[in-house]
């Protein structure tokens, strides 16, 4: 949609989490006035693969300081990382590196069906 939130009171001190913008992330919406989309280019080594995304995506739930980012992992595919009410110090090393594994963050990463499963 394109639109920035409308309702800022119950973010997150900006001083504190600066928008994402500030770190080469492209604004590409919001929803509800409490999460915010962005994204930017795959680093080279993301992109190299016939099968990776072209972009690294992020929601940033700026009402919570929770952030979640979606990527193309070199050996491990298709991958989410979340990270729920991190301090400021981790959010700045996620928006510097998407892949950063910090101690504060979980991983999923799209499960394949095995031959014979189905899903309904």
């Amino acid at each position: 949609n394109h639109q920035r939130p409308t309702d800022l009171s119950r973010r997150v001190p900006i001083n504190q989490y600066p928008d994402p913008s500030f770190y080469g992330w492209i604004f590409t919406g919001s929803w509800n006035n409490h999460v915010e989309f962005f994204e930017k280019p795959a680093p080279s080594e993301e992109s190299s693969s016939a099968a990776a995304a072209a972009v690294v995506k992020l929601d940033w739930y700026f009402t919570k300081a929770t952030i979640k980012t979606s990527l193309h992992h070199p050996t491990q595919g298709k991958t989410q990382m979340f990270g729920a009410k991190v301090t400021p110090e981790v959010y700045l090393q996620i928006l510097q590196d998407p892949r950063a594994h910090t101690q504060s963050r979980y991983q999923t990463k799209q499960h394949k069906p095995r031959s014979g499963e189905n899903y309904y």
